[in-house]
């Protein structure tokens, strides 16, 4: 798998991936997973462990030399919090539901997800307001649900934060926060419950220097848009994710 031309194009993905994702902080799961899934390049597994390793690095690099410090605190534990266990509950629903179960459930997130994004690109004009406390718990009960069982944490907590009145560096760094800490709990996870084979090892050291490029490429030059733009694209992004699970349910 490693060693034919199938590399090279998960190496673009990855570079994609950590490119958007340094920018917007999100997207790297999605772009890269949803790339690999469709053209069968990898196991899902495989995929979705080097995907959590590879988003991890990203993050910490897009948060080193003090963007930590532009982090919405108030956001990052609202979610944060209530995420963490309701991660152990995806896990348990995973194995819990039965195929067809899980299927349709994966349709009826990525129809909500489809017409929240599709309400907030027509919406993107209208003046924010700070979300209350509990609407972060609820985000992050769902985020951490979804990372459970799909591996999916971002479209929730996105969706959420891209509804902030804050301007974009902080947009991301808090989503950049968020990953890191959800990432590296499951890299632990799965590395001390289920084990990770060598070719899983040489995929995620493969992928490592062409994370640390493009991240490094896109904190030297971000995509030069609007704030406006920016949520434009953040939810258009989110708008194929949720295609993406609907896709996958039927």
């Amino acid at each position: 798998m490693l060693m034919d031309s199938s590399s090279l194009l998960l190496l673009l993905f990855f570079a994609l991936g950590s490119y958007i994702q340094a920018t917007t902080g999100f997207a790297f799961g999605l772009i890269v997973v949803s790339s690999v899934s469709a053209l069968g390049l990898a196991p899902i597994e495989v995929t979705a462990f080097a995907v959590s390793v590879l988003s991890l690095i990203n993050a910490g690099i897009g948060l080193y030399g003090g963007h930590w410090r532009k982090i919405n605190r108030r956001a990052f534990w609202g979610f944060i919090l209530p995420c963490l266990p309701a991660i152990y509950l995806g896990v348990w629903l995973l194995s819990y539901l039965g195929e067809n179960a899980l299927g349709w459930l994966k349709f009826s997130l990525g129809l909500c997800i489809v017409v929240s994004s599709l309400v907030m690109m027509l919406q993107a004009h209208r003046v924010r307001k700070e979300s209350s406390a509990g609407a972060f718990a609820v985000s992050g009960v769902i985020g951490g649900v979804m990372g459970g069982m799909f591996a999916t944490f971002g479209p929730p907590i996105t969706f959420m934060m891209y509804r902030q009145p804050d301007d974009q560096a902080k947009i991301r760094a808090t989503l950049l926060g968020i990953f890191c800490c959800t990432a590296a709990l499951r890299v632990g996870s799965v590395s001390l419950t289920q084990g990770v084979d060598i070719d899983t090892w040489l995929l995620c050291a493969l992928g490592f220097p062409v994370v640390v490029i493009a991240t490094l490429v896109a904190r030297k030059f971000p995509v030069p848009i609007s704030a406006r733009a920016m949520r434009f694209v953040a939810f258009s992004l989110l708008l194929l994710s949720g295609v993406s699970l609907m896709w996958q349910g039927v």
